[in-house]
């Protein structure tokens, strides 16, 4: 098929990992039409007043970054907004169902482990991107005025959200020690697989970006009795909505 023609109406991208992660927002779709993107199914609509295009590229950062590379090869976008679910790490004030806004996007795994403790890429000195002259190691930027726009949304909407720095890591933390080191070492709230890999490439392509989680579970000794994925997934897809309602930037 042919996409929607591009121009005043060019739609945000909203990505996640799972088919869970995007029902709920492709329920709330009108006029919805399907084409493949990179061998991976991408739906176009309008969500509210906002054209977007939703794709769910797939669990883990190279999934992440081959579908939303695909995407941004194939369809010209106004800004990527990353959602789905994520872990809340110890001390964020994140319950399970709350809503998280990333502030930046770190990459938790990339460096090195030393007899002196973790070191991030920029201490071994190797950028993993440049942009605009800038070197980025481990911390990716979110678009500050997606960020400040999206908070006073929720805020309006009675979903008000906690703000921080997320971490993406390959092997989710199934510990408490785990989660504990992680907030302490990044200063973060929350975690997933996928975030800044979604953040490097929307970097690379100099296309504004933003990510939101639902909390589907707190990072502690691995309990899935106590998980919530599908009620994280709805308040995922609600604060997306009200993210993008009449959206302008």
């Amino acid at each position: 098929m042919v996409w929607l023609e591009t121009g005043p109406t060019t739609p945000v991208a909203l990505v996640c990992s799972v088919p869970l992660e995007a029902e709920p927002v492709r329920r709330a779709l009108r006029a919805a039409s399907t084409a493949r993107v990179g061998g991976k199914e991408a739906v176009e609509g309008v969500l509210g007043t906002t054209r977007v295009v939703l794709l769910a590229a797939g669990m883990g950062k190279v999934n992440a970054a081959h579908g939303l590379t695909a995407l941004l090869e194939a369809r010209p976008v106004r800004a990527v907004v990353g959602f789905g679910v994520g872990g809340a790490y110890p001390g964020a004030g994140l319950d399970v169902g709350a809503v998280a806004l990333a502030t930046r996007e770190i990459y938790g795994d990339e460096g090195a482990d030393t007899p002196a403790g973790w070191i991030s890429t920029e201490s071994i000195g190797i950028a993993l991107a440049e942009r605009e002259g800038e070197r980025l190691f481990n911390e990716f930027p979110v678009d500050p005025k997606l960020l400040s726009r999206a908070r006073r949304a929720l805020q309006r909407a009675g979903m008000p959200a906690v703000a921080g720095p997320f971490v993406t890591v390959s092997c989710c933390s199934g510990t408490l020690a785990r989660g504990e080191s992680l907030a302490h070492r990044f200063s973060a709230v929350c975690e997933s697989m996928e975030g800044a890999a979604y953040a490097h490439v929307a970097a690379i392509y100099g296309v504004p970006f933003m990510e939101l989680r639902g909390i589907s579970n707190l990072v502690e000794n691995r309990d899935l009795a106590r998980w919530r994925l599908k009620e994280a997934a709805e308040a995922a897809a609600r604060a997306v909505q009200f993210s993008i309602l009449n959206f302008e930037f």
